[in-house]
């Protein structure tokens, strides 16, 4: 009877409301972010945040100037890990909605998954029930796709009067609303390991309406940054490659030849990367590499006189199966190595550097990478500054827009 009663009242002042602004929500876009962020250093953690509300961004201009960008920069200051954070973002993203959404995510390359939901769910007196219901269906879709140490941070609904300017009728009763949606969020999460529910009592910042300026999304990120940095667990071991999904070979293949690069001509966004790698890391030679089905095609090139290898001699072929650097720093004295054709015949390699690239879908389809004939050390410094030369190529990859 009181929900009944709740609906009565409320409706009208929801459907006032949401015509009321629904010529503002047209025009506004939803900041034309890459729809990824990425911090430098080295050995990076990836996390997927996915929903609506304060994840969108509304009043900068993009998704590192948000919410997002500043969570992974406060990541980064916490734990001295590098933040490569994946978005998908969508005002009207419910539970249901984030349900295919989320299945069409490569769940596998994630260390964390972040979810925001809940805010159109208040907003519309969605039953208590069918939130549960929703919620307990998104989290065991993402914990049965992820790996075994995947953790999952379900974020709450903030006080709406943080995010805008409400009617009062909507502003009591589905604040009211939101706050048992959070209730019933923190039980559910509790109940699971590797799931954490995260309170996001923000405060109203005293800027007008639903924008915002970077400033308080640096602010409202604290709230997120703490309870989750502890809680990315470092990887990777010295000489090895860190550790990666595995690696599909048909969905790998099929992307590379989704961007239409394979056999183009040079191009000088490509060569200026490359000769940059090249100077700053001190080496005799540099390239951007596209691993084919059986050849290790190069798209720029630096010091490097052929444009092809084969792809069984390559040590670009390790990079792409890590997440990070591979680095071999003599490969004569490499028991992995010693024999290969590339170290024992031209061009004599000793030294290699590379960091993989990815296509805009994720799937790692090539490298950028450094070598010389001549062994040599490689420092952190040396490889956050590789990491970041790689994501120039990875965003040269990206379609305009």
């Amino acid at each position: 009877m009181f929900r009944t009663a709740v609906h009565s009242i409320a409706r009208p002042w929801v459907v006032f409301w949401l015509a009321s602004t629904a010529l503002s929500r047209a025009l506004i876009p939803r900041p034309p972010g890459t729809d990824a962020v990425h911090t430098s250093g080295i050995n990076p953690a990836r996390l997927l945040l996915i929903g609506g509300g304060a994840s969108i961004g509304f009043g900068v201009l993009s998704h590192d100037l948000a919410l997002g960008g500043h969570v992974a920069r406060q990541l980064t200051a916490i734990t001295g890990r590098a933040i490569d954070l994946d978005l998908v973002t969508d005002r009207e993203m419910t539970v249901t909605s984030a349900l295919p959404t989320l299945s069409k995510q490569p769940i596998g390359r994630y260390d964390a998954v972040v979810i925001s939901l809940g805010l159109i769910e208040a907003l519309t007196f969605r039953p208590a029930s069918e939130w549960v219901a929703g919620l307990d269906e998104l989290i065991e879709r993402a914990l049965d796709r992820g790996r075994d140490d995947l953790r999952v941070f379900v974020v709450g609904v903030p006080p709406l009067p943080a995010l805008m300017t409400y009617p009062l009728p909507i502003r009591v009763l589905a604040g009211r609303h939101a706050r048992t949606i959070n209730e019933l969020s923190r039980v559910l999460c509790a109940g699971r390991d590797g799931v954490t529910f995260l309170p996001f009592e923000v405060s109203h910042s005293g800027e007008t309406d639903r924008f915002r300026s970077s400033a308080t999304y640096a602010r409202w990120a604290e709230e997120l940054s703490r309870p989750i940095a502890p809680l990315l667990c470092t990887h990777g071991a010295d000489g090895e490659p860190a550790r990666g999904d595995a690696v599909d070979e048909a969905e790998r293949q099929s992307s590379l030849e989704a961007l239409n690069i394979l056999d183009t001509a040079p191009e000088e966004r490509f060569d200026r990367i490359t000769t940059t790698a090249r100077d700053l890391l001190g080496t005799a030679s540099a390239a951007i590499t596209f691993i084919d089905r059986d050849r290790h095609w190069f798209k720029s090139r630096a010091g490097v006189h052929r444009d092809q290898t084969p792809r069984l001699a390559t040590l670009c072929d390790v990079t792409i199966r890590g997440r990070e650097q591979f680095v071999v720093e003599d490969a004569a004295d490499d028991p992995r190595f010693a024999d290969n054709p590339m170290v024992v015949a031209e061009p004599f390699l000793r030294f290699y550097a590379g960091y993989p690239v990815e296509a805009p879908d994720g799937v790692r389809v090539g490298t950028l990478s450094v070598f010389d004939p001549q062994p040599r050390s490689f420092s952190d410094a040396d490889a956050a500054l590789l990491r970041g030369l790689a994501l120039m190529v990875q965003n040269e990859l990206r379609p305009p827009g």
